[in-house]
């Protein structure tokens, strides 16, 4: 089975400046943990310069990946069910118009599925081991179409079946990189 990192297309030069509210825990989202809002629509400012033109993606990522209906409603279709959806206005900082409407997208699998023998690890400055590339133990996903890695929280990973599927809907900033082209600098 092949599998893919699924994301926005990086830079996109286009995507506004998303402030994240204080309620939002980057490390937590990541780690799939339920947060607690006190307010839903959760309010994520903008900062838009007036010339400026917006395009707003399929995906966001402005640390934590914002869903756009059409991507939210696609993978509920194809019945993935391992994602907690919260409810995000995008408002303009100035105006405080709301500028479009996504979804906080919490995926709540995390597998332990790096096959680290076939992995490259390198030692940082501060000492630390840091996977700069990794191989996958198919046997370890359990058969999940999405999910996180435990070793590398910050990607969402899809298999080949589910990337093919997503292929076919017309999303606009929408990435599908092949794990093997992941490669991360020390």
């Amino acid at each position: 089975m092949e599998y893919y990192i699924f994301d926005a297309i990086s830079p996109n030069d286009n995507a506004p400046f998303l402030e994240l509210p204080a309620e939002i825990d980057l490390i937590e989202s990541i780690m799939g943990k339920k947060p607690d809002f006190d307010k839903l629509p959760i309010k994520i400012l903008a900062e838009i310069e007036e010339d400026e033109e917006v395009v707003y993606t399929d995906i966001i990522n402005p640390g934590v990946p914002l869903f756009s209906e059409k991507m939210k409603s696609s993978l509920d279709e194809l019945g993935i069910n391992n994602i907690d959806y919260y409810p995000v206005d995008i408002v303009d900082w100035d105006t405080q118009e709301i500028l479009a409407k996504y979804w906080l997208a919490i995926v709540k699998e995390i597998i332990s599925c790096i096959d680290i023998d076939k992995s490259q690890v390198e030692k940082s400055s501060a000492g630390l081991s840091v996977v700069t590339q990794f191989s996958i133990d198919h046997s370890k996903t359990a058969g999940s179409r999405l999910f996180r890695f435990h070793n590398i929280p910050g990607l969402i990973i899809i298999n080949e079946e589910l990337k093919d599927k997503l292929s076919k809907v017309m999303f606009k900033g929408v990435s599908f990189l092949h794990t093997k082209e992941y490669s991360r600098k020390v």
